[in-house]
């Protein structure tokens, strides 16, 4: 039985070896993309040509190189030429082909349209990871007004309602979206509104600074004091941002160190008011940092009552011997 037993396992290991083997030595192409646009900016109903360089990181050729899907907004016409028919990529080459449309009314309104897309071969990917590109479209030219509430809350999930109070003072800055240009700024309002007008459409960030006392929870876990915002040019003037704050301690300034022993404020006595010498009673010693005037002066009355004494005993003297 133990031989049988031997031999059925040797005839698995001999059926399933070459199959791992084969399995082993199929590796899959990786497809790796990248892609620009031509201009930096667009206007609205402009062509567009986005240069698409796609190479193959793998050992084996990539067979029917094709783009699978994706999404795209504020463009039309969208053509991408031999990605949509597919070519071969052979192992470790790479090729550049180009895609184009025009944007439309939407990335002006938006201030920018985008294109994003995957690659894949038929004879399978091996990394799905940089294998999806997206291309963003500038659109300048429009502009619109931008407003929101900082109100109070405890978190940053905290839910804004007509009801929540809001928080006054609060400095919003809008800037742009890497913070290099600074558009506007203002101050929320008892309501803790704010509202700015004629920022350019696109991506905008917004940096608060709250007053003493308040924290500004924004950002995903509520941890900064900033957070992007789109500002698109509709005919909606409703606020759309709502950034909670959260009340905090005022930390009190610390009272000031106690000076050293020896320094001048310990040394100096104070001076009352009915200690201070009247102008009729004619110019008082100096107040110094030490005693020596005081001891000066004690020196002196001492002297001139020591010579009238001797003056006094040498005159007595005198009438005694006549």
């Amino acid at each position: 039985m133990r031989k049988l037993a031997a031999a059925a396992l040797m005839g698995v290991l001999v059926a399933v070896l070459p199959a791992t083997a084969a399995l082993a030595a199929d590796p899959k192409p990786d497809i790796a993309v990248t892609s620009a646009a031509d201009k930096a900016n667009y206007a609205e109903g402009e062509t567009f040509t986005i240069t698409v360089t796609v190479k193959n990181k793998s050992s084996v050729d990539a067979k029917r190189v094709h783009y699978t899907g994706g999404d795209s907004e504020g463009v039309d016409g969208v053509a991408y030429g031999e990605l949509s028919t597919g070519f071969d990529l052979a192992a470790g080459a790479t090729k550049t082909v180009q895609i184009t449309g025009k944007t439309n009314n939407l990335a002006w309104q938006s201030g920018y349209g985008f294109v994003a897309f995957s690659l894949a071969a038929d004879n399978g990917e091996a990394n799905d990871a940089d294998n999806i590109t997206s291309v963003r479209l500038l659109v300048a030219g429009a502009f619109d007004d931008l407003g929101g509430y900082v109100f109070q809350g405890e978190s940053y999930g905290a839910e804004w309602t007509p009801q929540t109070p809001g928080v006054p003072g609060v400095k919003v800055v809008a800037t742009s979206a890497d913070g290099k240009t600074k558009h506007a700024e203002a101050i929320t309002d008892a309501k803790g509104l704010f509202r700015f007008a004629h920022l350019p459409a696109g991506d905008v960030l917004l940096t608060f600074t709250a007053p003493a006392g308040w924290k500004i929870l924004a950002g995903e876990n509520g941890e900064d004091d900033h957070t992007l915002a789109q500002v698109r040019a509709d005919d909606s003037d409703e606020p759309s941002i709502y950034v909670p704050a959260k009340k905090v301690a005022v930390s009190s300034p610390s009272a000031s160190p106690s000076a050293p022993s020896g320094s001048p404020s310990a040394s100096a006595p104070s001076v009352s008011p009915s200690a201070s010498a009247s102008s009729s009673a004619g110019p008082g010693l100096p107040v110094t940092g030490d005693n020596t005037m005081l001891f000066v002066g004690a020196a002196a009355v001492a002297l001139a009552v020591g010579t009238v004494l001797v003056l006094v005993a040498r005159r007595r003297r005198v009438r005694l011997q006549a």
